[in-house]
């Protein structure tokens, strides 16, 4: 009973995960990506201030576009932040960020092109993501 019950089993994983002859990832895949960046103001390092990172995914192979907004992360003392992100439903690929620095009550969101998201559990790359708010203004 148990020799036909392991290959059955198998079967009906490799069958699960197979989609037309692509690999589809499954909701629980580990796909991530790092996010880290330096918050200035006129290249001056801004402390304390609350980051929240935006990330959208909608490729092909996705079973359900991914929309997250991951925070809020305070900044350190010189102005630096760090996303581990690891979404639902998001595939290997590109994927849009933007950030939302929110600082003295002013929300100010900034564009960040793409990331990359890859297999594994842990991210493999770090992507870059500096701001200095006041060049975003055009006031520095």
């Amino acid at each position: 009973m148990r020799k036909v019950l392991i290959p059955g089993l198998l079967f009906f994983l490799v069958a699960a995960c197979v989609d037309g002859g692509n690999l589809a990832i499954s909701a629980g895949a580990p796909v991530t990506a790092a996010v880290q960046g330096r918050l200035t103001n006129c290249g001056q390092p801004v402390p304390n201030v609350e980051v929240v990172l935006d990330i959208q995914q909608d490729l092909d192979q996705q079973a359900r576009p991914v929309d997250i907004r991951i925070g809020p992360h305070t900044t350190s003392r010189d102005g630096r932040f760090l996303f581990e992100v690891s979404p639902s439903f998001a595939v290997p690929g590109p994927a849009s960020m933007q950030l939302q620095v929110t600082a003295n009550g002013v929300t100010e969101t900034v564009s960040g092109g793409t990331l990359e998201f890859r297999l594994g559990t842990l991210p493999r790359d770090t992507t870059r993501f500096d701001v200095d708010l006041q060049v975003e203004l055009g006031t520095c």
